[in-house]
């Protein structure tokens, strides 16, 4: 599992400095609303939100402060705004 979200990261990279990526930017930007909210490993604790798309909504979760991933936004209409 690790393993598919380092490819999935990585691939979001690739994609993001490829050269003529940024017709594409926008488009690539969205996938990170499919990605699952991370926690990760670090003990910070904060509130942030991530976008469901289950329920086409942003829900709230707890952030550990570190190695998390796109989805993964400060405010609810940051998230709704990107993603929703």
């Amino acid at each position: 599992m690790e393993g598919r979200r380092f490819a999935a990261v990585l691939i979001l990279a690739i994609c993001l400095l490829a050269p003529g990526a940024a017709a594409s930017r926008r488009h690539v930007l969205l996938n990170v609303c499919i990605l699952p909210a991370i926690t990760g490993p670090c003990k910070a604790s904060m509130q942030r939100y991530y976008f469901d798309v289950t329920s086409y909504n942003c829900k709230t979760f707890i952030y550990g402060g570190c190695l998390g991933n796109g989805n993964n936004f400060h405010t609810y209409d940051e998230c709704f705004d990107k993603c929703g």
